[in-house]
C-alpha cells in the first residue's frame, strides 16, 4: 500500500487548525473537550502509519527521499521552495525551503508526541477554567513540537522551536499553581536565552553551507565539506550543547525545570516532561552529532561529564524531596542525563571496530531513553497531579497507607516507579541497560560512576512508595477518592506501553540501531 499523500503536512497543520476551531466554536465546555480530543486522534493515527512505514512486513510504503550517495533515507518526505527572496544555493536549490521528513531518529518521537498529547487532553478532562483556550493551547503546542521533529530546514526548525515557548508559557501562567507566573517567566527566560547560541549556530551553518536545508548540511558535514575541523567546530559544539542542553535539561542549566513542573497543571507537566525536554536531546543528535562530527569527537568529554553529573545530581537531590511532583521533576534531570551520556558514549565507542557495537547501543539507547522517559514521566506526573488535586497536598510525608482507599492510583504509581527505576521487563530497563553498555564500551570501568544512580534511584522511589502507599492508613485519607475513568484510561494505556516496549524493545530499538550505524559511520 503506497501512501502518496502529504501525510506530514496533514499531521502538522491539523492540530493548529483544530486549535482555531476549538477556540472559536468551543463555547460549551463539553464541546471544546470532545472536539479537541477528536482532532488529536488524527495526528495520532498518522504517527502510527508513519512508524509502520519503517517495517516492510506491514506493506505500508511512504514517499521517501535519499540524497545521491547518502546512507540516510527520509520517509514521507515533502519539499517545496519557500521565501525565494533569500536566493538559491550553488547547487540550484532554494536556500529556504518547506522541507519535512522523518527517519528512524524522529519517528519514535513523533509517535510519543501524538500519544502524550491525546492522553494529556484526557487527564485534564475536569478542567473548568477557560476550557476552550486550555485545549486550544495543547493542540497548538502539538503543532510546534511536531514541527521541530519533522522539519528538515533550519528556518522551519527554529520557527517551531521558538513558537513552542508561547503555548507552554500560557499553560503554566494561566492554569498553573500558586507561583505560576514566576515559574512561567523563569521557564520562558531560560529557554529563550538558550535560543541565542542555537541561532548563532544556525547562521554559522548557513554561512558555511549556503543553505538552511538540513539534509544538504548533513551531507556536507558527512563528507567534511561543511565546517572545517578544529576550533570553529569545537566552539560551535559547546555553544549548541549549552543551547540544546538547557531544554534537555542538563546540569547546571536545569534550574527552571522544578519550578515549571511544580506549578504547571497536570497536562502541562505531562507534555513538558514527556515531550518538550526531548526537543533538546533530538537536536543534540541531529545537529551536534550529524552536522559537527569532528567537533563531537573532540568535545565528547564535555557532554559525558555534564551527563554524568546530571545523572548523579538529580538522583541524590531526589532523596531529599517531599513534594511528589518535585521528586519526579528532579528524577527527570537524572534520567535525561542518560541521553547526554549515551550520545557521548556512542560518538567515542564508534571510533574503533572493537567497540563499535557498544557505540551503537549507547547512541540508540539515548534515543530509546527519550521515548521511555517520555511515557514513564507522563504517568508519574499524572498520578502526582491526581493525588494533589484530590488530597490538596503532594507531600509524601503527609500520606501513608493510601493503597487501602486508592488502589488504582496506588497501583499505577507503583508500576510507574518500577518502570522508572529500571525493573527488567519494563521500558526503562532496556533504555538504561543500552546506555550503560555503550558507556562501558567507550569508557571502561568509569561506567561504575553513573551506575551508582541505580542504587539512588531505587532508594528514593522505594522510600516514597513505602511512605505514601503502604503501611497503616492515615485516618486523614479515609475518604480519599480513587482515580476517575478519565484518569484510569490514560494511565492504563501508558502502563501497557511500559510492558509492550519493555518486553518487545526491538519494535523501536532495531530501527534506532540501524540509524545510529549510519550516523556514526559504522554501517
Amino acid at each position: 500500500m503506497v501512501l502518496d499523500i502529504p501525510i506530514l503536512s496533514i499531521m502538522l497543520l491539523t492540530p493548529a487548525m483544530g486549535a482555531v476551531l476549538v477556540y472559536f466554536t468551543g463555547r460549551n465546555e463539553e464541546t471544546a473537550r470532545t472536539t479537541a480530543l477528536a482532532i488529536s486522534f488524527i495526528p495520532l493515527v498518522l504517527s502510527v502509519v508513519l512508524l509502520l512505514g519503517f517495517f516492510p512486513v506491514t506493506g505500508v510504503e511512504l514517499r521517501s527521499f535519499s540524497p545521491v550517495g547518502s546512507p540516510f533515507t527520509y520517509r514521507a518526505y515533502e519539499s517545496a521552495p519557500w521565501l525565494p527572496m533569500y536566493g538559491v544555493t550553488p547547487s540550484g536549490d532554494a536556500a529556504v525551503s518547506y522541507s519535512l521528513g522523518v527517519d528512524e531518529l524522529s519517528a519514535p518521537l513523533v509517535l510519543l508526541t501524538c500519544i502524550l498529547t491525546t492522553l494529556a487532553l484526557i487527564i485534564n478532562w475536569d478542567e473548568h477554567h477557560r476550557v476552550r483556550e486550555f485545549y486550544a493551547m495543547f493542540l497548538f503546542m502539538e503543532t510546534t513540537i511536531l514541527g521541530v521533529f519533522i522539519s528538515l530546514d533550519f528556518f522551519l526548525f527554529f520557527l517551531f522551536w521558538e513558537l513552542g515557548l508561547v503555548p507552554m508559557y500560557f499553560i503554566i501562567a494561566v492554569w498553573g499553581g500558586p507561583r505560576k507566573r514566576y515559574a512561567a517567566l523563569k521557564f520562558f527566560l531560560f529557554t529563550f536565552a538558550a535560543s541565542i547560541p542555537v541561532l548563532i549556530g544556525i547562521f554559522a551553518f548557513f554561512a558555511y553551507g549556503g543553505t538552511f536545508n538540513m539534509v544538504r548540511l548533513i551531507e556536507l558535514a558527512r563528507t567534511g565539506a561543511l565546517i572545517p575541523a578544529g576550533t570553529v567546530q569545537n566552539l560551535l559544539f559547546v555553544a549548541l550543547l549549552a543551547g540544546f542542553g538547557t531544554k534537555l535539561p542538563t546540569w547546571p542549566l536545569h534550574t527552571w525545570l522544578p519550578d515549571a513542573h511544580v506549578e504547571a497543571p497536570t497536562g502541562g507537566s505531562v507534555i513538558l516532561a514527556g515531550v518538550l525536554l526531548k526537543l533538546g536531546g533530538y537536536a543534540l543528535i541531529r545537529v551536534n552529532v550529524q552536522m559537527l562530527p569532528q567537533g563531537a569527537h573532540e568535545m565528547y568529554w564535555v557532554a559525558a561529564i555534564l551527563g554524568t553529573i546530571s545523572i548523579l545530581y538529580g538522583a541524590i537531590v531526589c532523596l531529599a524531596q517531599d513534594d511528589l511532583k518535585r521528586l519526579v521533576a528532579f528524577s527527570s534531570v537524572s534520567h535525561m542525563g542518560f541521553v547526554t551520556l549515551g550520545i557521548a558514549a556512542g560518538v567515542v565507542a564508534s571510533g574503533t571496530p572493537a567497540t563499535a557495537t557498544g557505540g551503537l547501543l549507547g547512541m540508540s539507547g539515548a534515543i530509546f531513553q527519550m521515548f521511555a522517559h517520555g511515557i514513564v514521566s507522563a504517568a508519574l506526573f499524572m498520578v502526582a497531579g491526581s493525588l494533589g488535586h484530590k488530597a490538596g497536598t503532594r507531600n509524601i510525608s503527609e500520606f501513608g497507607g493510601i493503597a487501602a482507599v486508592t488502589p488504582r492510583l496506588s497501583t499505577f504509581l507503583m508500576i510507574a516507579f518500577l518502570a522508572s527505576l529500571g525493573l527488567p521487563g519494563l521500558v526503562g530497563f532496556v533504555a538504561e541497560l543500552s546506555v550503560f553498555l555503550g558507556v562501558y564500551a567507550a569508557f571502561g570501568l568509569l561506567v561504575l560512576i553513573p551506575l551508582l544512580t541505580v542504587v539512588f534511584t531505587a532508594a528514593y522511589y522505594i522510600w516514597a512508595m513505602q511512605r505514601a502507599i503502604f503501611g497503616p492508613l492515615n485516618a486523614r485519607w479515609k475518604d480519599l477518592e480513587d482515580a476517575h475513568s478519565y484518569e484510569t484510561v490514560p494511565l492504563a494505556v501508558l502502563c501497557a506501553l511500559f510492558a509492550i516496549f519493555g518486553i518487545l524493545p526491538f519494535l523501536l530499538l532495531d530501527m534506532t540501531i540501524q540509524w545510529a550505524a549510519r550516523a556514526l559511520g559504522v554501517a
